[in-house]
Protein backbone atom coordinates (compact mmCIF):
# COMPACT_ATOMS: atom_id res chain seq x y z
CA UNK A 1 0.00 0.00 0.00
CA UNK A 2 1.27 3.62 -0.58
CA UNK A 3 -0.22 7.21 0.09
CA UNK A 4 -1.72 9.08 -2.85
CA UNK A 5 0.26 12.70 -2.20
CA UNK A 6 -0.46 16.49 -2.97
CA UNK A 7 1.89 19.04 -3.21
CA UNK A 8 1.81 21.61 -0.13
CA UNK A 9 2.96 25.29 -1.50
CA UNK A 10 3.17 27.77 1.89
CA UNK A 11 5.08 31.15 2.25
CA UNK A 12 5.19 32.58 5.88
CA UNK A 13 6.30 36.40 6.34
CA UNK A 14 9.00 35.73 8.68
CA UNK A 15 10.29 39.11 8.74
CA UNK A 16 9.45 42.94 8.24
CA UNK A 17 12.21 45.76 7.99
CA UNK A 18 12.43 49.45 7.28
CA UNK A 19 15.47 51.29 6.00
CA UNK A 20 15.76 54.79 5.38
CA UNK A 21 18.66 56.01 2.98
CA UNK A 22 20.43 59.59 2.88
CA UNK A 23 21.15 60.61 -0.82
CA UNK A 24 23.40 63.73 -1.45
CA UNK A 25 24.34 65.11 -4.91
CA UNK A 26 25.62 68.47 -6.35
CA UNK A 27 24.77 69.26 -9.49
CA UNK A 28 25.94 71.84 -12.38
CA UNK A 29 24.06 73.48 -14.64
CA UNK A 30 24.57 72.54 -18.19
CA UNK A 31 25.57 75.39 -20.98
CA UNK A 32 22.38 75.82 -22.17
CA UNK A 33 20.52 76.22 -19.33
CA UNK A 34 19.76 79.87 -17.75
CA UNK A 35 21.13 81.06 -15.03
CA UNK A 36 19.04 80.61 -11.43
CA UNK A 37 17.24 83.41 -9.55
CA UNK A 38 15.29 80.73 -7.27
CA UNK A 39 14.19 77.49 -6.85
CA UNK A 40 10.07 77.21 -7.80
CA UNK A 41 9.36 73.79 -7.20
CA UNK A 42 10.33 70.22 -7.26
CA UNK A 43 9.36 66.48 -7.20
CA UNK A 44 11.14 63.13 -7.54
CA UNK A 45 10.30 59.53 -7.75
CA UNK A 46 12.74 56.13 -6.75
CA UNK A 47 12.87 53.82 -9.58
CA UNK A 48 14.12 50.16 -8.07
CA UNK A 49 16.56 48.62 -10.83
CA UNK A 50 17.71 45.36 -8.42
CA UNK A 51 17.03 43.67 -5.26
CA UNK A 52 19.46 41.13 -4.67
CA UNK A 53 19.15 38.14 -1.95
CA UNK A 54 22.12 37.93 0.19
CA UNK A 55 22.28 35.71 4.04
CA UNK A 56 21.13 37.84 6.11
CA UNK A 57 20.98 40.84 3.90
CA UNK A 58 18.80 42.64 0.99
CA UNK A 59 20.60 45.15 -1.10
CA UNK A 60 17.89 47.14 -2.96
CA UNK A 61 19.88 49.31 -5.65
CA UNK A 62 18.34 51.60 -8.39
CA UNK A 63 18.10 55.40 -9.06
CA UNK A 64 16.39 58.36 -7.29
CA UNK A 65 15.13 61.11 -10.46
CA UNK A 66 14.36 64.75 -9.81
CA UNK A 67 13.15 67.30 -11.59
CA UNK A 68 13.31 71.17 -10.16
CA UNK A 69 11.49 74.15 -11.99
CA UNK A 70 13.26 77.83 -11.37
CA UNK A 71 13.04 81.24 -12.22
CA UNK A 72 15.52 82.31 -14.62
CA UNK A 73 17.98 85.07 -13.70
CA UNK A 74 18.02 88.28 -15.70
CA UNK A 75 16.00 91.00 -16.83
CA UNK A 76 13.31 89.13 -18.23
CA UNK A 77 13.32 86.86 -16.05
CA UNK A 78 11.19 83.15 -17.06
CA UNK A 79 11.31 79.81 -15.85
CA UNK A 80 13.52 76.90 -16.86
CA UNK A 81 13.83 73.44 -15.51
CA UNK A 82 16.39 71.05 -14.89
CA UNK A 83 16.73 67.36 -14.64
CA UNK A 84 19.00 64.61 -13.02
CA UNK A 85 19.65 60.97 -11.32
CA UNK A 86 21.05 60.05 -8.44
CA UNK A 87 22.32 56.46 -7.75
CA UNK A 88 21.39 54.80 -4.54
CA UNK A 89 22.60 51.13 -3.22
CA UNK A 90 21.06 49.84 0.14
CA UNK A 91 22.42 46.90 2.64
CA UNK A 92 19.28 46.02 4.61
CA UNK A 93 20.04 43.90 7.76
CA UNK A 94 17.06 40.73 7.12
CA UNK A 95 18.08 37.73 9.70
CA UNK A 96 16.00 35.40 8.22
CA UNK A 97 16.36 35.83 4.49
CA UNK A 98 18.96 33.04 2.37
CA UNK A 99 19.96 33.14 -1.11
CA UNK A 100 16.57 31.15 -1.68
CA UNK A 101 13.91 33.52 0.12
CA UNK A 102 11.42 35.29 -1.47
CA UNK A 103 11.91 38.53 -0.58
CA UNK A 104 8.93 41.73 -1.61
CA UNK A 105 10.21 45.66 -1.49
CA UNK A 106 8.59 48.62 -1.37
CA UNK A 107 10.81 52.25 -1.81
CA UNK A 108 9.61 55.41 -1.26
CA UNK A 109 11.09 58.98 -1.47
CA UNK A 110 10.22 60.57 1.73
CA UNK A 111 12.06 63.65 1.35
CA UNK A 112 13.42 65.80 -1.39
CA UNK A 113 15.15 69.08 -0.96
CA UNK A 114 17.02 70.88 -3.62
CA UNK A 115 18.85 73.86 -2.28
CA UNK A 116 21.27 76.84 -4.47
CA UNK A 117 24.87 76.37 -4.14
CA UNK A 118 24.73 79.67 -6.37
CA UNK A 119 23.00 80.42 -10.24
CA UNK A 120 24.77 77.68 -11.90
CA UNK A 121 25.11 74.78 -8.88
CA UNK A 122 22.51 73.09 -6.91
CA UNK A 123 22.54 70.37 -3.97
CA UNK A 124 20.04 68.17 -3.76
CA UNK A 125 19.51 65.54 -0.86
CA UNK A 126 16.83 63.07 -0.40
CA UNK A 127 15.40 60.16 2.15
CA UNK A 128 14.62 56.53 0.95
CA UNK A 129 12.41 54.47 2.69
CA UNK A 130 12.57 50.80 1.94
CA UNK A 131 10.00 48.61 3.06
CA UNK A 132 11.01 44.35 2.72
CA UNK A 133 9.53 41.85 3.67
CA UNK A 134 11.07 38.21 3.67
CA UNK A 135 9.34 35.18 3.32
CA UNK A 136 10.29 31.60 3.64
CA UNK A 137 8.65 29.12 1.59
CA UNK A 138 7.88 25.75 2.48
CA UNK A 139 6.76 22.65 0.66
CA UNK A 140 5.21 19.13 1.44
CA UNK A 141 3.85 15.86 -0.33
CA UNK A 142 1.22 15.27 1.99
CA UNK A 143 -0.94 12.29 1.99
CA UNK A 144 -4.56 12.78 0.72
CA UNK A 145 -5.62 9.03 0.11
CA UNK A 146 -4.51 5.63 0.68
CA UNK A 147 -3.91 2.98 -2.14
CA UNK A 148 -4.18 -0.71 -1.63
CA UNK A 149 -4.94 -0.30 1.88
CA UNK A 150 -7.72 -2.99 3.12
CA UNK A 151 -7.65 -3.53 6.88
CA UNK A 152 -6.49 0.12 7.65
CA UNK A 153 -8.72 2.67 9.15
CA UNK A 154 -7.75 6.23 8.25
CA UNK A 155 -8.73 9.63 9.25
CA UNK A 156 -8.80 12.16 7.19
CA UNK A 157 -9.52 16.19 7.99
CA UNK A 158 -10.32 18.96 5.76
CA UNK A 159 -8.00 22.11 5.33
CA UNK A 160 -8.57 25.34 4.06
CA UNK A 161 -4.73 26.21 2.57
CA UNK A 162 -3.80 29.85 0.80
CA UNK A 163 -1.14 29.12 -1.48
CA UNK A 164 1.13 31.74 -3.14
CA UNK A 165 0.75 31.01 -6.69
CA UNK A 166 2.41 34.34 -8.54
CA UNK A 167 4.86 36.57 -7.19
CA UNK A 168 6.40 39.08 -9.70
CA UNK A 169 7.27 42.16 -11.13
CA UNK A 170 5.94 43.26 -14.33
CA UNK A 171 5.71 46.38 -16.65
CA UNK A 172 3.94 47.89 -19.50
CA UNK A 173 4.54 51.11 -21.27
CA UNK A 174 2.28 54.01 -21.00
CA UNK A 175 1.98 56.07 -24.50
CA UNK A 176 -0.24 59.05 -24.91
CA UNK A 177 -0.18 61.89 -27.31
CA UNK A 178 -1.49 65.38 -26.10
CA UNK A 179 -2.28 67.37 -28.92
CA UNK A 180 -2.79 71.53 -27.78
CA UNK A 181 -5.57 73.49 -27.96
CA UNK A 182 -5.70 75.32 -31.06
CA UNK A 183 -6.21 78.83 -29.59
CA UNK A 184 -2.67 78.19 -28.34
CA UNK A 185 0.40 79.06 -30.17
CA UNK A 186 2.93 76.19 -31.19
CA UNK A 187 5.69 74.58 -28.58
CA UNK A 188 9.10 76.63 -28.53
CA UNK A 189 10.04 73.71 -25.38
CA UNK A 190 8.57 72.10 -22.50
CA UNK A 191 9.53 73.54 -18.99
CA UNK A 192 7.56 71.11 -16.39
CA UNK A 193 5.94 67.86 -16.64
CA UNK A 194 3.91 66.31 -13.92
CA UNK A 195 2.63 62.33 -14.88
CA UNK A 196 0.41 60.98 -12.17
CA UNK A 197 -1.47 57.78 -12.02
CA UNK A 198 -4.91 58.16 -10.46
CA UNK A 199 -7.31 55.83 -9.71
CA UNK A 200 -5.97 52.81 -10.36
CA UNK A 201 -7.68 49.11 -10.56
CA UNK A 202 -6.32 45.44 -10.54
CA UNK A 203 -8.64 42.36 -11.33
CA UNK A 204 -7.43 38.97 -12.31
CA UNK A 205 -9.17 37.13 -15.35
CA UNK A 206 -8.41 34.18 -16.29
CA UNK A 207 -4.71 34.07 -17.84
CA UNK A 208 -4.20 37.80 -17.86
CA UNK A 209 -4.13 41.17 -15.10
CA UNK A 210 -6.61 43.86 -15.63
CA UNK A 211 -5.35 47.19 -14.97
CA UNK A 212 -7.73 50.11 -15.25
CA UNK A 213 -6.93 53.65 -14.21
CA UNK A 214 -6.10 57.21 -15.41
CA UNK A 215 -3.14 58.89 -16.01
CA UNK A 216 -3.08 62.88 -15.10
CA UNK A 217 -0.66 64.89 -17.40
CA UNK A 218 0.39 68.82 -16.46
CA UNK A 219 2.60 70.40 -18.92
CA UNK A 220 4.54 73.78 -18.70
CA UNK A 221 5.23 74.96 -21.92
CA UNK A 222 7.10 78.18 -23.41
CA UNK A 223 4.98 79.12 -26.57
CA UNK A 224 6.35 79.75 -30.30
CA UNK A 225 5.50 83.28 -30.04
CA UNK A 226 6.47 87.06 -30.25
CA UNK A 227 5.64 87.21 -26.48
CA UNK A 228 7.45 83.42 -25.42
CA UNK A 229 4.44 83.06 -23.11
CA UNK A 230 4.36 80.44 -21.00
CA UNK A 231 1.36 78.51 -21.52
CA UNK A 232 -0.48 75.34 -19.36
CA UNK A 233 -1.78 72.36 -20.87
CA UNK A 234 -3.93 69.73 -18.23
CA UNK A 235 -5.36 66.53 -19.58
CA UNK A 236 -6.49 63.18 -18.13
CA UNK A 237 -6.41 59.56 -20.07
CA UNK A 238 -7.55 56.75 -19.40
CA UNK A 239 -5.84 53.33 -19.00
CA UNK A 240 -7.03 50.25 -19.87
CA UNK A 241 -4.44 47.54 -20.18
CA UNK A 242 -4.30 43.93 -19.93
CA UNK A 243 -0.99 42.07 -18.97
CA UNK A 244 -0.31 37.81 -19.72
CA UNK A 245 -0.29 36.33 -16.28
CA UNK A 246 -0.45 32.52 -17.87
CA UNK A 247 -1.12 31.43 -14.19
CA UNK A 248 -4.09 33.69 -12.96
CA UNK A 249 -7.72 32.56 -12.55
CA UNK A 250 -10.39 34.36 -11.91
CA UNK A 251 -10.92 33.00 -8.52
CA UNK A 252 -7.57 34.17 -7.34
CA UNK A 253 -6.93 36.83 -4.81
CA UNK A 254 -4.65 39.92 -6.13
CA UNK A 255 -2.27 42.11 -4.50
CA UNK A 256 -1.29 44.61 -6.63
CA UNK A 257 1.19 47.59 -6.85
CA UNK A 258 1.51 50.29 -9.30
CA UNK A 259 3.94 52.99 -9.60
CA UNK A 260 5.51 55.40 -12.16
CA UNK A 261 8.57 53.92 -13.57
CA UNK A 262 11.43 56.12 -16.01
CA UNK A 263 9.67 58.03 -18.49
CA UNK A 264 9.84 61.08 -20.81
CA UNK A 265 7.35 63.80 -22.67
CA UNK A 266 8.68 65.28 -25.63
CA UNK A 267 7.83 67.52 -28.53
CA UNK A 268 6.00 66.16 -31.10
CA UNK A 269 4.63 67.29 -34.77
CA UNK A 270 1.21 67.19 -35.72
CA UNK A 271 -0.20 65.93 -39.27
CA UNK A 272 0.59 69.72 -40.74
CA UNK A 273 4.26 69.20 -39.46
CA UNK A 274 3.76 71.72 -36.54
CA UNK A 275 5.02 71.60 -32.75
CA UNK A 276 1.61 71.20 -31.24
CA UNK A 277 1.85 67.52 -30.13
CA UNK A 278 3.24 66.20 -26.81
CA UNK A 279 4.58 62.49 -26.29
CA UNK A 280 4.00 60.94 -22.58
CA UNK A 281 6.19 57.92 -22.81
CA UNK A 282 6.56 56.11 -19.21
CA UNK A 283 7.09 52.97 -17.61
CA UNK A 284 4.25 51.55 -15.20
CA UNK A 285 5.83 48.96 -13.24
CA UNK A 286 3.95 46.46 -11.30
CA UNK A 287 4.08 44.19 -8.34
CA UNK A 288 2.02 41.21 -8.35
CA UNK A 289 1.13 38.32 -5.74
CA UNK A 290 -1.88 36.19 -6.61
CA UNK A 291 -3.44 33.91 -3.64
CA UNK A 292 -5.63 31.17 -4.00
CA UNK A 293 -8.12 29.08 -1.19
CA UNK A 294 -7.47 25.75 -1.80
CA UNK A 295 -9.33 23.56 0.27
CA UNK A 296 -8.03 20.17 0.54
CA UNK A 297 -8.36 16.47 2.18
CA UNK A 298 -5.71 15.28 4.26
CA UNK A 299 -5.16 12.23 6.46
CA UNK A 300 -4.50 13.22 9.63
CA UNK A 301 -4.32 10.00 11.13
CA UNK A 302 -3.89 5.73 10.25
CA UNK A 303 -3.71 2.45 11.89
CA UNK A 304 -4.19 -1.37 11.05
CA UNK A 305 -5.60 -4.07 13.87
CA UNK A 306 -3.52 -6.05 11.63
CA UNK A 307 -0.03 -4.36 11.60
CA UNK A 308 1.94 -1.58 13.26
CA UNK A 309 1.55 1.29 11.55
CA UNK A 310 3.39 4.54 12.05
CA UNK A 311 2.74 7.89 10.37
CA UNK A 312 5.76 10.38 9.19
CA UNK A 313 4.38 13.88 10.56
CA UNK A 314 5.45 17.13 9.36
CA UNK A 315 4.69 20.30 10.81
CA UNK A 316 4.78 23.22 8.32
CA UNK A 317 4.00 26.72 9.29
CA UNK A 318 1.22 28.70 6.46
CA UNK A 319 -0.62 31.28 6.06
CA UNK A 320 -4.20 31.48 5.66
CA UNK A 321 -5.78 34.79 3.60
CA UNK A 322 -8.61 35.72 6.22
CA UNK A 323 -9.70 39.02 4.79
CA UNK A 324 -9.08 41.13 1.79
CA UNK A 325 -10.33 44.64 1.96
CA UNK A 326 -10.54 48.12 -0.35
CA UNK A 327 -11.03 50.95 1.42
CA UNK A 328 -11.20 54.62 0.83
CA UNK A 329 -9.85 57.46 3.23
CA UNK A 330 -11.09 60.95 2.12
CA UNK A 331 -9.56 63.78 3.24
CA UNK A 332 -11.24 67.72 3.29
CA UNK A 333 -9.44 70.53 4.47
CA UNK A 334 -9.58 74.31 3.94
CA UNK A 335 -6.25 76.03 4.05
CA UNK A 336 -5.87 79.92 4.25
CA UNK A 337 -2.97 81.70 2.51
CA UNK A 338 0.38 82.45 5.01
CA UNK A 339 0.87 86.25 5.85
CA UNK A 340 3.98 86.20 3.83
CA UNK A 341 2.82 84.98 0.93
CA UNK A 342 1.43 86.63 -2.42
CA UNK A 343 -2.73 86.55 -3.11
CA UNK A 344 -3.05 83.55 -5.22
CA UNK A 345 -5.03 84.41 -8.77
CA UNK A 346 -4.77 80.89 -10.05
CA UNK A 347 -4.43 76.81 -8.87
CA UNK A 348 -2.88 75.61 -11.96
CA UNK A 349 -1.80 72.09 -10.53
CA UNK A 350 -2.01 70.02 -7.74
CA UNK A 351 0.45 67.06 -7.14
CA UNK A 352 1.71 64.75 -4.52
CA UNK A 353 2.28 61.18 -2.85
CA UNK A 354 1.03 59.46 0.21
CA UNK A 355 2.88 57.82 2.81
CA UNK A 356 1.87 55.63 5.99
CA UNK A 357 3.27 56.51 9.33
CA UNK A 358 1.83 53.49 11.23
CA UNK A 359 -1.03 50.69 10.83
CA UNK A 360 -1.99 50.25 14.32
CA UNK A 361 -4.58 46.80 15.05
CA UNK A 362 -7.20 46.02 17.92
CA UNK A 363 -9.13 43.48 18.34
CA UNK A 364 -11.81 44.59 16.13
CA UNK A 365 -10.25 46.96 14.17
CA UNK A 366 -7.12 48.62 12.12
CA UNK A 367 -6.12 52.44 12.42
CA UNK A 368 -4.20 53.40 9.38
CA UNK A 369 -2.00 56.34 10.45
CA UNK A 370 -0.68 58.73 7.28
CA UNK A 371 -0.21 61.74 5.67
CA UNK A 372 -0.66 63.86 2.31
CA UNK A 373 2.24 65.34 0.95
CA UNK A 374 0.60 68.22 -1.40
CA UNK A 375 2.58 70.37 -3.96
CA UNK A 376 0.22 73.46 -5.42
CA UNK A 377 1.34 75.16 -8.01
CA UNK A 378 -0.50 78.47 -8.32
CA UNK A 379 -0.39 82.39 -9.98
CA UNK A 380 0.32 84.81 -7.76
CA UNK A 381 -0.36 88.54 -8.01
CA UNK A 382 3.34 89.62 -8.96
CA UNK A 383 5.68 89.17 -11.44
CA UNK A 384 6.80 85.67 -11.09
CA UNK A 385 5.18 83.26 -13.77
CA UNK A 386 4.47 80.20 -11.37
CA UNK A 387 5.12 79.50 -7.91
CA UNK A 388 4.79 76.34 -5.78
CA UNK A 389 3.42 75.87 -1.95
CA UNK A 390 3.69 72.65 0.26
CA UNK A 391 1.41 71.31 2.44
CA UNK A 392 1.06 68.51 4.81
CA UNK A 393 -2.41 66.68 5.15
CA UNK A 394 -2.43 64.02 8.51
CA UNK A 395 -5.25 61.52 8.54
CA UNK A 396 -6.53 58.60 10.54
CA UNK A 397 -8.54 55.68 9.13
CA UNK A 398 -10.03 53.47 10.74
CA UNK A 399 -10.69 50.07 9.21
CA UNK A 400 -13.92 47.56 11.06
CA UNK A 401 -13.04 44.03 10.56
CA UNK A 402 -14.75 42.14 13.31
CA UNK A 403 -13.34 40.05 15.70
CA UNK A 404 -9.51 39.64 14.48
CA UNK A 405 -7.67 36.48 14.79
CA UNK A 406 -4.72 35.35 16.95
CA UNK A 407 -1.73 36.29 15.43
CA UNK A 408 -2.98 37.71 12.78
CA UNK A 409 -0.72 39.87 10.63
CA UNK A 410 -1.96 42.77 8.71
CA UNK A 411 -0.39 44.41 5.87
CA UNK A 412 -1.78 47.73 4.07
CA UNK A 413 -0.55 49.53 1.31
CA UNK A 414 -1.41 52.98 -0.07
CA UNK A 415 -2.01 55.03 -3.14
CA UNK A 416 -3.97 58.20 -3.89
CA UNK A 417 -7.11 58.23 -5.50
CA UNK A 418 -7.68 62.22 -6.35
CA UNK A 419 -5.99 64.87 -5.42
CA UNK A 420 -7.19 68.46 -6.20
CA UNK A 421 -7.27 72.33 -5.04
CA UNK A 422 -9.95 74.57 -5.21
CA UNK A 423 -9.37 78.22 -4.75
CA UNK A 424 -12.11 79.40 -3.07
CA UNK A 425 -10.76 83.30 -2.63
CA UNK A 426 -7.43 85.20 -2.88
CA UNK A 427 -6.79 83.96 1.03
CA UNK A 428 -8.39 80.75 1.12
CA UNK A 429 -7.95 77.35 -0.86
CA UNK A 430 -9.55 74.09 -0.08
CA UNK A 431 -7.94 70.50 -0.87
CA UNK A 432 -9.40 67.10 -1.34
CA UNK A 433 -8.05 64.22 -1.59
CA UNK A 434 -8.74 60.30 -1.69
CA UNK A 435 -6.71 57.87 -0.56
CA UNK A 436 -6.64 53.49 -1.83
CA UNK A 437 -6.00 51.54 1.19
CA UNK A 438 -5.58 47.69 0.10
CA UNK A 439 -5.32 45.88 3.20
CA UNK A 440 -4.80 41.90 3.54
CA UNK A 441 -4.99 40.40 7.36
CA UNK A 442 -3.19 36.91 7.16
CA UNK A 443 -3.79 34.08 9.42
CA UNK A 444 -0.34 32.25 11.02
CA UNK A 445 -0.98 29.16 12.11
CA UNK A 446 0.83 25.69 11.77
CA UNK A 447 -0.28 22.44 9.91
CA UNK A 448 0.63 19.09 10.91
CA UNK A 449 0.57 16.66 7.33
CA UNK A 450 1.36 13.22 6.90
CA UNK A 451 4.41 12.18 4.82
CA UNK A 452 5.17 8.68 4.68
CA UNK A 453 4.52 5.58 6.60
CA UNK A 454 6.41 2.58 8.60
CA UNK A 455 5.18 -0.49 8.65
CA UNK A 456 6.42 -3.52 11.32
CA UNK A 457 4.14 -6.71 12.44
CA UNK A 458 2.21 -6.09 15.31
CA UNK A 459 3.52 -6.97 18.63
CA UNK A 460 0.96 -10.13 18.91
CA UNK A 461 2.16 -10.28 22.41
CA UNK A 462 0.87 -7.02 23.23
CA UNK A 463 -2.41 -7.88 21.44
CA UNK A 464 -3.14 -11.21 23.06
CA UNK A 465 -2.76 -9.52 27.04
CA UNK A 466 -5.84 -7.66 26.07
CA UNK A 467 -9.18 -8.43 26.85
CA UNK A 468 -11.23 -9.41 24.08
CA UNK A 469 -14.12 -7.53 25.19
CA UNK A 470 -14.00 -4.51 27.23
CA UNK A 471 -16.20 -2.35 29.21
CA UNK A 472 -15.58 1.62 28.68
CA UNK A 473 -16.29 4.74 30.06
CA UNK A 474 -14.99 8.02 27.89
CA UNK A 475 -12.92 10.01 29.47
CA UNK A 476 -12.34 13.88 28.80
CA UNK A 477 -10.14 13.90 26.08
CA UNK A 478 -11.37 10.83 23.98
CA UNK A 479 -12.55 10.41 20.93
CA UNK A 480 -13.60 6.89 19.23
CA UNK A 481 -10.89 7.17 17.03
CA UNK A 482 -8.30 7.24 19.64
CA UNK A 483 -10.20 4.45 21.75
CA UNK A 484 -10.57 2.38 18.41
CA UNK A 485 -7.01 2.91 17.79
CA UNK A 486 -5.95 1.79 21.65
CA UNK A 487 -7.97 -1.40 21.78
CA UNK A 488 -7.45 -2.76 17.96
CA UNK A 489 -10.77 -1.81 17.09
CA UNK A 490 -12.62 -0.01 14.35
CA UNK A 491 -14.80 2.97 14.78
CA UNK A 492 -17.76 1.34 12.50
CA UNK A 493 -17.18 -1.88 14.59
CA UNK A 494 -17.85 0.19 17.54
CA UNK A 495 -20.89 2.34 16.40
CA UNK A 496 -22.31 -0.74 15.45
CA UNK A 497 -22.27 -2.50 18.67
CA UNK A 498 -23.53 0.43 20.98
CA UNK A 499 -26.17 1.53 17.90
CA UNK A 500 -24.29 5.17 17.64
CA UNK A 501 -25.44 7.60 14.91
CA UNK A 502 -21.84 9.54 14.11
CA UNK A 503 -18.52 9.02 16.00
CA UNK A 504 -19.51 11.71 18.62
CA UNK A 505 -19.23 10.18 21.85
CA UNK A 506 -19.36 12.30 25.09
CA UNK A 507 -17.55 12.21 28.77
CA UNK A 508 -19.19 9.23 30.69
CA UNK A 509 -20.19 7.48 27.95
CA UNK A 510 -20.40 3.67 28.48
CA UNK A 511 -19.15 1.72 25.51
CA UNK A 512 -18.17 -2.03 25.35
CA UNK A 513 -15.47 -3.12 22.77
CA UNK A 514 -14.41 -6.14 21.11
CA UNK A 515 -10.89 -6.40 19.85
CA UNK A 516 -10.14 -6.87 16.26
Amino acid sequence: MDFVRKDIHTSVLKESKYSQLTIDDDFNLPDNKVDIEKIIAKAGNVIVDEVEIDYGKVHVSGVVCFTMLYQTKGEQSGIDSFEGEIPFNDSINVDSTTKNSMVTNRSRLEDLTINMINSRKIEVRGLIGNSVQSYEEYRAKAATELENGQGVESKFKRQQLTELIVAKHDMFRLKEELEIPQNKPNINSILWSSVSLRNMETKVLDGKISIRGEVECFIIYQGFDDDNLVQYLYSVRTINKELECIEATEDMVLEATCSLGKGETGVRQDSDGEDRVIGVDYCVQLGIKLYKDNEVNLIADLYSPQVEIMPDIETIPYENLWMHNLAKAKINERRHRKDEQEQILQICHTYGDVEIDDVEVFEDSVKVIGVVKVNILYIANDDTPIKCMEEILPFEYKIDIGSLPKDASVRVDANLDLLVTTLLSAEDYEIKAQVNLDMCVFMQTELEVVTDMKIEPIDYEKKSHMPGIVGYIVQPEDTLWSIARKYYATTESIRKLNHLEDDIVREGDRLIIVKS
